[in-house]
């Protein structure tokens, strides 16, 4: 599921390249307090440097509008950054090599924004939500992706049977020891991951994101797609935090 063109489609997105760092405001410099806001703030210890891509439809006036390339967004350890992407802004948030998830926004429809975080590439540990903890416009929990995501997959784990386990350590995507008593030691996702192990976080985990892709319109019929259906999410307001955690 994506909300602006994907990164197969390279010519068509604007990507921003050099690094920015050392502000306490970044993105675009002519905003108002009604603009989008998006908060970074990395509790973990170390730098994080986040590739941003931005539609190449979007405004002028929007960050990215029309130029390349431009900076990649820095937030020191420990630290908090406040973004401003600009009004009517559609783009993506992501490790510097693309990997970890990528924190999808739409903030196009000033009545509404939509959001998700999308682990088909990679998962990190981060969350994604509302500012002031405000829920969505069904009324579920606001927060997108997860904190800790080798504990929610090990919280399921020993519910799993042994041959599974087996054939998703086998593939690679994740590490660690069989049985009722077994515990995973590393997990991790990408676009070559094979179905079970995309099942295995989708449906038996259920992260909280795309993992696989679902479909744009929100019908898909087979099991996993159908979960990950669920996770465009949309709020009214348009102040949003992305947190980053070790």
């Amino acid at each position: 599921m994506y909300f602006f063109e994907p990164l197969s489609a390279l010519a068509t997105l604007v990507f921003f390249a050099a690094q920015v760092a050392g502000q306490s405001d970044q993105g675009v410099t002519n905003f108002g307090d009604s603009d989008p806001l998006i908060t970074f703030t990395n509790s973990g210890g170390a730098d994080r440097t986040y590739l941003v891509e931005g539609n190449s439809d979007n405004p002028g006036t929007a960050y990215g509008g029309g130029q390349s390339p431009l900076p990649t967004l820095t937030v020191p350890a420990g630290s908090t950054v406040n973004f401003h992407p600009g009004v009517g802004f559609i783009g993506a948030f992501s490790g510097l090599d693309g990997q970890g998830t990528r924190h999808e926004i739409n903030f196009r429809d000033p009545s509404v924004t939509w959001y998700n975080a999308d682990m088909q590439f990679g998962m990190s540990n981060s969350t994604f939500g509302t500012t002031d903890g405000s829920k969505r416009m069904d009324g579920g929990d606001p927060l997108a992706g997860e904190q800790d995501c080798l504990a929610k997959a090990n919280s399921v784990w020993g519910s799993v049977d042994e041959g599974t386990q087996q054939n998703l350590i086998d593939s690679g995507f994740l590490e660690g020891t069989t049985g009722p008593n077994g515990q995973l030691t590393s997990v991790a996702m990408g676009t070559k991951a094979p179905a079970a192990v995309v099942d295995f976080y989708q449906l038996t985990a259920e992260f909280n994101g795309y993992i696989d892709a679902g479909s744009v319109q929100g019908s898909s019929t087979d099991a996993a797609a159908a979960a990950a259906d669920k996770f465009s999410y949309s709020v009214s307001t348009n102040k949003l935090t992305i947190t980053a955690y070790d």
